[in-house]
């Protein structure tokens, strides 16, 4: 059936409208040729339907990937600025350390100063030989009053920044070890210090500063002859308080025609300080006493012409001038 309708022949008029004087056009078209005209005509309109289609969804799809893209560009923006903002902090973070790096070391030049001043203290004997550098103080004003002309820093110059001050905090660690090292020696040596110090009669054993005899030779006071004095008379009231100069024992609280009421201490090394003239004795043989502590009352027992103390101070059994031991007042003072 097909075929024969291929073979068949369709005439077409155009008869034109209220016009006599044209004439009928007649076209005759072969059936497979007008089976080829419609499946063209009906298959260009499937295609274009199709093409609409894909477009269509094209489009869609262009949309949804350019709001992706929008939003991509926008969350990548702020992913930039926020990594920005963090090299600043970071920038920033690096550069406090590299003061905090200078701060201490200007304090550990402070803590070397200081531990160089106490050596000279616990070695007196040093101290015209050495002299202290003081520290270039460096440390940072905590205050806000700053200014200046803003600028930029390289990441480069920042990097720099930050490799000094690992090489700096590394040379602090060193340098914190030998300072601590040297101020347990010096610790040692001040602790030492401090027990020579309690041993060391080196307070005045009254109140009163007024020396009425020193030490050495003099017109003895009862017969006027030339004698040697071998302690110091400091004049006072009777009863006024009489002090140990330094920590030690008592190896004698005794009374004598000579030397009155009188004490004897002993502070090691060699040291004994000697308390004549008492008018009372407040601790007894075999007592432990220390620096500054109240051993007696002043007054004018023994050979005395008024009431004051005769302190003495022995090495080794040698009556020596008290007068380079009297540093200071009692340490209550």
């Amino acid at each position: 059936m097909k075929l024969k309708w291929f073979k068949k022949k369709f005439t077409f008029m155009v008869i034109p409208d209220n016009d006599p004087s044209r004439s009928v056009l007649r076209f005759r078209v072969h059936g497979l040729l007008l089976y080829v005209f419609f499946s063209i005509f009906f298959a260009l309109i499937v295609i274009s339907m199709i093409l609409y289609i894909v477009h269509g969804k094209s489009s869609l799809l262009n949309s949804i990937l350019a709001k992706k893209l929008t939003g991509q560009e926008q969350e990548y923006s702020q992913t930039v600025s926020s990594k920005d903002l963090t090299i600043e902090q970071l920038q920033n973070k690096v550069i406090q350390l590299s003061e905090q790096a200078a701060e201490i070391q200007s304090r550990i030049g402070e803590m070397q100063k200081l531990d160089e001043e106490v050596k000279l203290l616990t070695n007196p004997d040093k101290t015209a030989k050495k002299q202290v550098k003081a520290g270039t103080e460096v440390a940072q004003d905590s205050s806000n009053d700053k200014g200046g002309p803003m600028l930029s820093v390289t990441n480069e110059e920042i990097l720099q920044l930050a490799d000094n001050t690992q090489k700096n905090f590394k040379a602090l660690g060193t340098e914190m070890t030998t300072l601590f090292g040297s101020m347990e020696q010096t610790k040692k040596k001040v602790i030492n210090a401090i027990e020579l110090l309690k041993i060391s009669p080196t307070i005045w054993p009254v109140t009163t500063r007024h020396i009425t005899s020193g030490f050495g030779f003099r017109e003895d006071p009862f017969t006027y002859r030339p004698t040697f004095h071998s302690g110091f008379d400091i004049a006072g009231s009777f009863d006024d308080p009489v002090y140990v100069t330094a920590d030690g024992t008592v190896i004698s609280s005794d009374y004598d025609k000579l030397h009155g009421n009188n004490i004897v201490v002993s502070h090691s090394k060699g040291l004994r300080t000697w308390y004549m003239h008492l008018n009372k004795s407040l601790v007894s043989e075999g007592d432990h006493v220390t620096k500054g502590q109240q051993i007696g009352l002043l007054g004018s027992t023994g050979r005395s012409t008024g009431p004051h103390l005769h302190y003495e101070v022995k090495k080794d059994g040698v009556s020596v001038d008290p007068e380079p031991y009297l540093i200071t007042a009692r340490k209550e003072e």
